[in-house]
């Protein structure tokens, strides 16, 4: 399929990434029902390690190239294009097999003193060849996004989730006897193995679907390449390595600062178990759509910002930010309304339901958050996610150190954190892009249908609770009534989602 809008690539991506997401959701839902939360705890303190590394080797880069390759591909330059992918490639991979060797030789030393648990060696040790895999598949995936053509990348992340899973159970099963910590070694030998496949078939899949290449067209020289690469990327990968030393913080702070609250350290372990293991991926769960928008957004806003077509531009953007607020207040309300069912039925934790419904209340400008960042990064304005995402961290840690050893709040420290971080940060976005770029969002129309759709789904939410039915069927329902009170509202119309679905 060729010739797709950024919506229908989106769809696309959406789809896969439901089935990735539903995979990765089992996944952790047997992880977490095989080792408890105390083992998901130690789980948890290993996963923000190894993103560290991989945003060190790969951050940015995907974006990077994906912009770069709509840029090049707008203007006809295929043989640019191809001299990216691999002068990139080349870099990137020999970037990270130094960073893969140094996590390997060091990862007693990274156990001990950074994780403070010895348990996790045996994990960082088996991590350590995915960051290859991992950042060389970034590359190739960045060649994809950037020419809209999601299939490939899409169907190759099913598979690689459904070996992760497979292997996972295979591996879980055996090692069940030897305890925790054999465990968590093998969900990242799952992991590990996933990510080889994911690296093998997109090499494939670049193989069989190069662009034709004009001999006389001429390419930029290498240093050239690596300097464009190199000034989109960096921004986002130092702002995707503090993110993710903040998780590697918020790991250590958040089982210590609860202990000074006064809870012993196997249930401070536990309770993070249940907010990071737990609670946020739910959170994060129909993220998957915002996260498939912010994908083939970025691509599609260069090209129009390259042709300077800013009517396109703007409608784009506009889309992308209706179809993120529609999402982000729908999943509010399930949130609020049924934290307790949602908790006891995915992973039998119904203590952990009041996380949820107060955590929830960040959604839309979480969502906000992420998707104002792919139009800036779009733009050239990265510098500006750059400073933006030093402010969140500095907010959320903030939080968590003055906040959580209060006895009377504990572990809604954190939360306070995230969502007041969230706000604060959508509101600077909000500004930036409104005085330095041409993109003019229409924020309070993209908003007041929605809200008028939600009002009417929770009125009929109000009947559906005097029902002896599963949680379920009511969630089921209420999304049928919402996706109807939109098209009543023009929030979307019948043709606008008719084209959707129209592939050339």
């Amino acid at each position: 399929m060729k010739n797709m809008t950024f919506i229908q690539g989106a769809f696309i991506l959406t789809i896969t990434n439901l089935l990735t997401g539903v995979l990765a959701f089992v996944y952790r839902v047997y992880l977490s029902r095989s080792i408890g939360s105390e083992g998901i705890g130690l789980y948890q303190l290993i996963i923000p390690l190894y993103y560290l590394m991989i945003t060190l080797v790969s951050g940015g880069i995907t974006t990077a190239i994906s912009k770069l390759a709509s840029e090049e591909h707008t203007k006809g330059r295929y043989k640019n294009i191809f001299k990216i992918i691999r002068t990139s490639g080349i870099v990137v991979t020999l970037w990270s097999i130094v960073i893969s060797l140094a996590v390997g030789m060091n990862a007693e030393y990274l156990s001990l003193h950074i994780l403070k648990d010895s348990r996790t060696v045996f994990s960082i040790i088996i991590l350590a060849p995915a960051i290859i895999f991992i950042s060389a598949s970034a590359v190739l995936k960045g060649y994809f996004y950037g020419l809209q053509n999601v299939q490939p990348p899409a169907i190759i992340d099913v598979i690689e989730k459904v070996i992760r899973l497979s292997v996972l159970i295979a591996v879980t099963t055996y090692l069940m006897p030897y305890g925790i910590e054999y465990i968590c070694a093998g969900a990242m030998i799952a992991m590990t193995l996933g990510e080889l496949m994911s690296l093998i078939l997109l090499a494939f899949a670049y193989k069989k679907n190069k662009l034709p290449v004009n001999t006389s067209d001429r390419a930029d020289i290498s240093s050239g390449v690596i300097f464009s690469v190199i000034k989109l990327a960096l921004p986002l990968s130092i702002s995707g390595a503090l993110n993710t030393i903040m998780d590697m913080i918020v790991a250590i702070m958040i089982p210590t600062q609860l202990v000074q609250a006064g809870l012993t350290h196997e249930r401070a372990l536990s309770l993070y178990g249940e907010l990071t293991g737990m609670v946020i991926p739910l959170v994060f769960f129909p993220f998957i759509i915002v996260a498939s928008l912010g994908v083939t957004l970025v691509p599609s806003i260069a090209a129009s910002y390259t042709r300077k077509n800013w009517v396109a531009l703007n409608k784009k953007c506009n889309d992308a930010h209706k179809i993120t607020t529609v999402l982000a207040i729908f999943m509010t309300v399930i949130f609020m309304v049924f934290p307790l069912e949602i908790c006891d039925y995915f992973f039998k934790c119904p203590q952990a339901a009041p996380l949820l419904f107060w955590i929830s209340l960040g959604c839309l400008f979480e969502y906000w958050q992420f998707i104002l960042f792919s139009i800036m990064n779009s733009v050239n304005l990265q510098n500006y996610v750059f400073q933006n995402s030093l402010l969140n961290i500095a907010i959320t840690i903030a939080c968590i150190y003055i906040l959580t050893p209060i006895p009377g709040i504990g572990i809604y420290g954190y939360i306070i954190g995230f969502n007041v971080s969230s706000l604060i940060v959508v509101t600077f976005n909000i500004w930036i892009l409104g005085k330095k770029s041409p993109i003019k969002i229409k924020y309070f129309e993209n908003v007041i249908n929605p809200l008028i759709s939600i009002c009417g789904t929770v009125l009929a939410l109000f009947y559906l609770n005097t029902l002896n039915i599963s949680f379920i069927y009511k969630a089921a329902a209420s999304m049928l009534i919402y996706l109807m009170l939109l098209v009543l509202t023009r929030t979307f119309t019948i043709s606008q989602i008719k084209n959707t679905f129209k592939f050339n």
